[in-house]
């Protein structure tokens, strides 16, 4: 049963659905009337459907094409048309003509007419033979004053088109972000499985943008390597295709229905589910974007400056090229700059010839994005930008000679399709398509001179000394979108931060007992970097925690704040506790008693074998290991006692070492404590994150967690005495 709470947004998305199914199916351009006698004939909309023009332009011609049930084309049929809705200010308007006979191959053609008031019309076309088959045509008239419309729609439509590729995105990197690192690891080994890939998983995110910024983070993080993203660049310009052919299909009528569907869907506690709906939704955006901007652009038609610039890009190419470059880098998005030209096609504003160089600058302007995530990052993350720049600049140069008449590769997509294509919208896609593939084709045997040429223009990584002043390695902004492939990266930092703390520890019984000024120059160095890890990590997470995370993902992001927390607390430690105490037993003679420097050390060497047991914990995901350092908690604060009490007996017996060196003594036993306590927390942060991780449910998890805690904590119980 339904809470009245609940079934509220159920029947508003039932509406929701109900209405998109309805502006779906209302401009179906076939109407079977429900009828005893079943028509004889067909009435089909071929094209100029449901135009925007200005008050006082003129309008498209409209194209009827008359069928019998069979799809054969229908000579002679006379088609009546009237006016069945209009502005009530428009009482002089009048059609070029009352009816229309059906051509040799079936079409009707309604020559243009220019409405003088602004609003809606309609007009029925009824075959006079058997007025049960007709039709509507629809018409929507703009006031003269257009500029405004025409922004308003552009940038709307825009802004909802890139909406929508950005949400239809996030939900794919929700649902498979676990499995795109091993998807892309596992088939991009064959440079043609990778090309695969690349398509797949381009045609699902919509975006080639998207998937390079992908591969930068990956090569930056040294989850792929160089030659595999190649191969998966080369797919991702075919699969940005798809989109575009989509759109050519004008499947827009059932945007709003997509929409609605994938708003029902946001309402399921499935997570697998959700994550459809916003893939479902950010299509439906795109589609209706587009349509948005089609409707708001048509006016565009009635202005002959525009379409004469619009029709100059087939005389110069290469300003047409830079100009959709600027635009695509300007908006990131090489599907919008072309759903753009399809929308131009579908208007009658520019020619297929016209359209190849817009497509050809988008490829191009695309890869800005890839450039952008790849500052900052290694180099063999920009080798990756720099892989997609130079296949789409050298991509380009070799269609150069074929954007010009004498040449025209526009002929050639005529040519291959012309079987398929049935618009102008359709053609525009198709070239895009077909570019792309001839593209990988022509490129795909220089695949290796490609890489060299990369390696040419970008230096190898630098050497290990060089490397020194990098503040992180693994942390790719670039992956943000990304949470659960970050979240894997920021542990790779993490064990790396862990990798200075280890070195600091391994150098604690050399300093205490010798004081090397070389030793504690470097330990200060690692200091260093641990506190720059610790910055950096935790303005990345900042960052991460404001996407779009699950409970699962901001618990790992707790727990790993907690640890970088512990890790800079040992490192700081260690710099202000041993590297002064090493810096006075280079200036003095300090002096430990036998037994007392032998206890130290190992006291040392408990804590920090604590450490080295947490660390590859963490590494390994080993909540065993993670146990044994948080139980030792009790039997370290015994162990201390109990040296504490050995020195104090030192000193009652009058040893002039233990004496001297007694408060050095316990601010070193106090120091190995503290040093040990920040690995018994790492333990019990990465105890909670696994419970987290075995689905324990929330109601449940806190109990569950505290139990196994005091099970802990009480399983290693104190001697009734301290053994003296």
């Amino acid at each position: 049963m339904f809470s009245r709470r609940r079934l509220l947004p159920v029947l508003f998305a039932a509406v929701f659905a109900l209405i998109a199914i309805n502006g779906a199916f209302a401009s179906n351009s076939t109407v079977t009337v429900v009828d005893p006698a079943t028509p004889s004939m067909r009435l089909l909309i071929d094209s100029g459907n449901e135009q925007s023009i200005l008050a006082h332009g003129n309008s498209r011609p409209v194209e009827l094409k008359l069928v019998d049930l069979s799809d054969n084309p229908v000579v002679g049929g006379i088609v009546d048309l009237i006016v069945v809705n209009r502005p009530s200010a428009a009482k002089a308007f009048k059609l070029p003509a009352s009816s229309i006979k059906s051509n040799p191959v079936g079409i009707i053609r309604l020559e243009s007419f220019s409405p003088t008031e602004a609003g809606s019309y309609r007009i029925m076309a009824q075959l006079r033979e058997d007025p049960a088959v007709f039709t509507y045509i629809d018409f929507g008239v703009n006031e003269e004053n257009w500029v405004m419309y025409l922004i308003f729609g552009l940038m709307g439509g825009l802004g909802m088109f890139l909406f929508g590729m950005n949400l239809g995105a996030d939900g794919l990197q929700k649902i498979a972000g676990k499995k795109m690192k091993s998807i892309l690891g596992t088939f991009t080994n064959n440079r043609y499985m990778g090309v695969i890939t690349g398509i797949l998983v381009t045609a699902v995110t919509q975006s080639s943008s998207a998937t390079t910024v992908m591969l930068v983070g990956f090569v930056n993080a040294s989850l792929m390597t160089i030659s595999q993203t190649l191969s998966v660049i080369f797919g991702a310009n075919i699969g940005t295709t798809i989109t575009v052919q989509l759109i050519a299909f004008e499947i827009s009528h059932f945007a709003l229905l997509m929409i609605g569907a994938g708003f029902i869907l946001k309402f399921s506690r499935n997570k697998t589910v959700l994550y459809a709906g916003d893939i479902i939704m950010g299509f439906g955006f795109i589609f209706y974007g587009m349509k948005i901007m089609s409707v708001s652009m048509s006016p565009l038609r009635s202005f002959p400056a525009f379409r004469e610039m619009l029709l100059s890009f087939s005389n110069y190419p290469i300003s047409a090229i830079i100009g959709s470059m600027l635009f695509t880098a300007l908006i990131q998005s090489s599907g919008a700059t072309i759903g753009l030209v399809v929308v131009f096609a579908s208007q009658g504003l520019i020619t297929l010839h016209a359209s190849i160089p817009l497509i050809l600058g988008a490829h191009t302007g695309t890869c800005i994005t890839g450039w952008i995530a790849a500052l900052g990052g290694s180099a063999a993350a920009k080798k990756t930008a720099l892989l997609n720049v130079l296949y789409n600049l050298i991509g380009t140069v070799i269609f150069l000679p074929f954007l010009y008449e004498y040449l025209s590769f526009s002929d050639f997509v005529v040519w291959c399709t012309a079987p398929f294509s049935s618009s102008p919208a359709r053609e525009v896609a198709n070239a895009h398509m077909i570019s792309a593939i001839l593209k990988m084709i022509v490129m795909f045997p220089f695949y290796d001179q490609i890489i060299k040429l990369t390696h040419l223009l970008i230096p190898e990584e630098p050497s290990e000394e060089s490397m020194r002043s990098v503040k992180t390695k693994y942390l790719s902004e670039s992956l943000l979108k990304s949470p659960e492939l970050a979240l894997g990266n920021v542990a790779r930092e993490i064990l790396r931060m862990a990798g200075h703390v280890e070195f600091m520890m391994e150098k604690v019984p050399e300093m205490i007992s010798y004081g090397r000024e070389e030793t504690i120059q470097e330990v200060s160095f690692r200091e260093e970097k641990v506190d720059t890890a610790q910055y950096e990590i935790t303005k990345y997470l900042s960052s991460l925690s404001e996407e779009s995370l699950t409970e699962e993902q901001t618990s790992v992001m707790m727990r790993y704040m907690s640890i970088i927390n512990e890790l800079e607390g040992q490192a700081d430690l260690i710099h202000k506790i041993i590297v002064p105490f090493a810096r006075a037993k280079a200036r003095e003679e300090i002096r430990f008693s036998e037994e007392g420097f032998r206890e130290l050390l190992g006291m040392f060497d408990r804590s920090n074998e604590n450490f080295k047991l947490i660390i590859n914990a963490f590494a390994t995901h080993s909540t065993e290991q993670a146990e044994r350092v948080m139980k030792s908690e009790r039997t370290f604060e015994v162990l201390i006692k109990r040296l504490r009490t050995a020195h104090m007996r030192r000193v009652f017996q009058h040893k002039v070492q233990s004496i001297e060196t007694s408060t050095l003594h316990m601010d070193l036993l106090q120091c190995f404590k503290r040093l040990n306590m920040h690995s018994i927390e790492m333990s019990k942060a990465m105890i909670v994150d696994w419970y987290h991780k075995n689905q324990i449910p929330s109601e449940q998890g806190d109990a569950a967690i505290e139990a196994a805690l005091q099970a802990a904590s009480e399983e290693i119980k104190p001697p009734s005495s301290p053994v003296s």
